[in-house]
């Protein structure tokens, strides 16, 4: 990872509470095409001075438990609602897993929905 990209999540456990996307489906399995963080992260980054990319604070690419996904604030909500709503739709569009929903509403809901897919 470049120093623009998050760090392993696990090394941010202090901070305030941030939402994960893992790039895993429900059904544990990989979710392909293994770019889709940087693409995904890349809609709310900018190119800085130095014509580098840099990515939002809101969301950028992570690594959790060793699989690529995306640390998101929970603020893109409010400050980015319609990419924060474009997450959501693409995380119930794949299944993807979301690990830590930091109490969202959206969020939560859509993972006890896919959750009770998984049982039902």
């Amino acid at each position: 990872m470049t120093e623009h990209e998050g760090n392993d999540v696990a090394r941010t456990q202090d901070d305030p509470c941030m939402i994960i996307v893992e790039g895993v489906t429900q059904s544990g399995g990989k979710f392909r095409p293994s770019d889709w963080v940087e693409r995904f992260a890349g809609n709310a980054a900018t190119f800085g001075d130095d014509n580098r990319l840099h990515y939002s604070p809101y969301i950028k690419p992570t690594v959790y438990k060793g699989v690529k996904g995306l640390l998101v604030d929970p603020a893109l909500r409010e400050e980015r609602p319609e990419l924060f709503q474009q997450l959501v739709g693409f995380a119930r569009a794949n299944r993807l897993r979301i690990p830590r929903t930091c109490g969202v509403s959206e969020l939560q809901e859509l993972v006890e929905e896919l959750e009770g897919e998984e049982q039902g």
